[in-house]
């Protein structure tokens, strides 16, 4: 029986009590690898599949840090996802410790008014977007640029990772740049689960 892969996290007293009904753990030393059994394919996701691995990923990273797997992860065996752990201990342990109480903020910039192909080219928008992801970044512990302006290549929409205590004043930069900058809209999505800076490896 295959196992789908939803994420990993730290193994402690109360971990089980926190997986949603019908997914189990697959402990190795103190990690847990979230997993449901099942008969299946990594070709069969759809959009339904899709929401529903966000949506525990999103619950399960409410509670405590969490690794989150590419959708539709699928090992075909327990034995075959034990050996992966196994093989990637050290890198997930590290991963887990980076990541914990931090969370993943997107922000968006776009042009404010004008025509909807303008909203995401111009060398105007592009200074202002270099200046916002500037400061921004002073507030945040890593950053991943997402979208370039096509001409220039300055960063329109970036990841941050940002400390969970620290969120607020995260979002009140957010906001005092969108005061300063009125032609144009600068978007704050979150706070979500490491996505962007985590790249969970399979191969060997």
């Amino acid at each position: 029986m295959s196992l789908r892969l939803y994420g990993v996290m730290m193994l402690d007293g109360h971990t089980a009590a926190k997986i949603p009904l019908g997914l189990q753990t697959l402990p190795l030393r103190d990690l847990a690898a979230i997993t449901e059994e099942g008969d299946f394919r990594a070709s069969d996701v759809d959009t339904a599949e899709i929401e529903r691995h966000l949506a525990i990923v999103s619950g399960l990273f409410r509670a405590d840090p969490v690794l989150p797997a590419p959708v539709g992860t699928v090992f075909r065996s327990p034995e075959t996802l034990q050996r992966w752990l196994e093989l990637h201990y050290v890198a997930l342990s590290d991963a887990l410790a980076w990541i914990e109480d931090r969370l993943a903020a997107r922000v968006h910039i776009t042009r404010a008014m004008g025509r909807e192909s303008d909203k995401e080219a111009g060398s105007d928008l592009a200074a202002i977007a270099a200046e916002v992801t500037r400061s921004l970044r002073r507030h945040a512990v890593s950053t991943v640029p997402l979208r370039n302006e096509e001409v220039t290549g300055i960063v329109l929409s970036a990841a941050y990772l940002v400390e969970r205590e620290l969120w607020e004043e995260f979002a009140d930069a957010v906001q005092s740049e969108q005061d300063q900058h009125a032609v144009v809209k600068i978007d704050l999505t979150g706070p979500w689960p490491p996505y962007d800076f985590v790249k969970i490896q399979f191969g060997s």
